[in-house]
């Protein structure tokens, strides 16, 4: 036989009715069995460990979800005033001004004849700042001279004929009559030709001129009038205050006062409430308060914008920091945490300090207020009340 047969039975090895074939099928059945057993226990194994590691931590994960929706928040607590601290002190705006301030305009109509003193120069009170070329007025002080000294003659003759009794006394009364006029009208132009010579009305420095030769100047501040020349005293300063109404008690005259300029805050000049106004402005509500402020260095210049600090006395009235408010429609609120719970207080403010405020009512001072609330922060809210972490301590300059 050419084809491959059993060695027993002469059958092909395929051959089904063949024992051998039959046992390996068995066999291969077997294996394939028992690794499908394997596989499926380990899906089972695999399937019950997920189940039991979702189990176990199912407590853990509910705590952490409850922790999560917990707010935590940092506080502090308010501070009571303290008048020592440099921050402590009401400031308010003001513009510095010579304590006496002039626009020097001229009396009568005329054209500059010259001028003496510039901008910036000094003056002492009656030196001659210019002169103004008055044609005019010069002719009539002419005209008045000439009829002053006929109703003069007329005056002295009628006066002997008088003592002679040649004329009656309604005469002579007449006639002292003009003589008197033609004097008045005499002295009147006299006095309208000196205001001629522009002088200074006090000592102090010349801060404008706004004329030159030949510019033809108005009399009076009326109309096109210009002011020929500016002046100020400026060895002493005023500087105009307006004190709120709720802070007008707690001031007084010749109270010392720090004055200094934005630019340069540590340079701080000492000044004193020289006077008040003494009544309060209906449409500020404000106290009008006047400041001057010694330079005989000249180092304040009139006209610049200075801040001016007054220590007030701030009684039981507390201090926070301004990122603790919540502006909303009522009015400003603090959120306090009490018994791990939110709660908005409505608070009233006073003054702003900048990176603090006070609060004069709706505060205690052990509350634990919250800084940075958000705008949903609610009362009732839990929270978790954390401090603040410590400032590190700045470093020195230069050190």
């Amino acid at each position: 036989m050419k084809d491959s047969l059993h060695d027993s039975h002469g059958l092909p090895l395929g051959h089904p009715d063949n024992p051998d074939s039959q046992i390996k099928l068995k066999k291969s059945l077997r294996s394939v069995k028992f690794v499908a057993v394997i596989i499926f226990a380990l899906m089972l194994f695999g399937l019950g460990t997920a189940l039991f590691e979702r189990w176990s931590y199912a407590e853990v994960l509910a705590k952490r979800a409850d922790d999560s929706g917990v707010m935590h928040v940092l506080v502090v607590k308010p501070t009571a005033p303290d008048k020592n601290n440099p921050n402590m002190k009401l400031v308010l705006p003001g513009t510095l001004r010579g304590i006496n301030e002039a626009q020097i305009h001229s009396r009568v109509t005329g054209y500059v004849k010259q001028w003496f003193k510039d901008l910036g120069d000094t003056a002492k009170q009656g030196e001659t700042l210019a002169l103004i070329d008055i044609p005019e007025i010069n002719r009539q002080v002419e005209e008045a001279t000439a009829n002053f000294k006929l109703a003069k003659t007329v005056y002295d003759r009628w006066k002997r004929l008088r003592a002679e009794d040649a004329v009656s006394q309604q005469e002579m009364d007449e006639k002292t009559a003009l003589y008197r006029q033609s004097e008045a009208v005499l002295n009147r132009l006299k006095q309208l030709q000196s205001f001629g010579t522009v002088v200074a009305p006090f000592e102090g420095r010349i801060t404008r001129r706004n004329v030159n030769l030949g510019d033809l100047v108005n009399a009076g501040n009326v109309g096109n009038a210009q002011a020929m020349f500016s002046m100020a005293r400026t060895d002493k300063l005023s500087v105009y205050v307006y004190l709120p109404q709720d802070r007008t008690s707690q001031v007084k005259v010749g109270d010392e006062v720090s004055v200094y300029q934005t630019n340069a805050p540590e340079k701080i000049i000492k000044g004193r409430i020289a006077r008040t106004a003494g009544a309060i402005d209906i449409n500020t509500r404000t106290l009008q308060v006047d400041v001057e402020i010694p330079n005989e260095s000249n180092a304040l210049l009139p006209g610049a914008y200075v801040e001016v600090a007054m220590t007030v006395a701030l009684g039981d009235s507390l201090i926070v920091p301004t990122n603790t408010l919540i502006f909303g429609s009522g009015g400003p609120y603090i959120a306090v945490v009490k018994d791990n719970r939110a709660e908005k207080k409505k608070v009233t403010l006073g003054i702003d300090f900048g990176n603090q405020v006070e609060i004069r009512s709706g505060l205690a001072p052990d509350d634990l207020m919250i800084l940075n609330p958000m705008d949903s922060l609610v009362n009732g809210q839990t929270v978790v009340p954390q401090a603040p972490a410590p400032r590190a301590p700045a470093s020195r300059r230069g050190s």
